[in-house]
């Protein structure tokens, strides 16, 4: 068991008294910062979503010694009708936040007709680290 040898999660679900694996993981946890304030929209009457972006960045260096600096954008989504007003108010760009829940991938047909792929993170917790005047 390889996985379980690397990954001590892993070795914790594949023990023999849970048997074989019952339900598989699909979770991302990201720490970073708000890319734009929270929008809030109505899409179907009553119920409310609130899209925002969250950027995380890595570095590295390259074979000449250089650093690069990658920034990686990701899409939150939020259906929580009791959270979703406090998201709009206070989520703002720059904030430091904690957003965690499953990957989901889509595809829809653009405007201008092209075929676009999305991939969201819907949102199950989430905190707020730090507003972006406290840096």
């Amino acid at each position: 068991m390889l996985l379980t040898r690397l990954n001590p999660v892993a070795k914790r679900i594949a023990t023999p008294a849970l048997g074989s694996v019952r339900s598989l993981i699909n979770k991302a946890t990201i720490v970073g910062r708000v890319g734009q304030d929270a929008e809030m929209n109505t899409p179907i009457p009553e119920r409310t979503v609130v899209h925002f972006s969250v950027a995380t960045s890595e570095s590295r260096k390259d074979p000449e010694g250089n650093i690069i600096k990658t920034t990686h954008w990701h899409r939150i989504v939020s259906w929580d009708q009791k959270r979703n007003p406090y998201l709009a108010e206070r989520v703002k760009k720059g904030d430091l936040v904690y957003v965690e829940g499953p990957v989901h991938y889509r595809a829809y047909t653009a405007k201008d007709g092209t075929e676009k792929q999305l991939t969201e993170i819907s949102l199950k917790s989430f905190q707020a680290l730090s507003p972006k005047e406290q840096q």
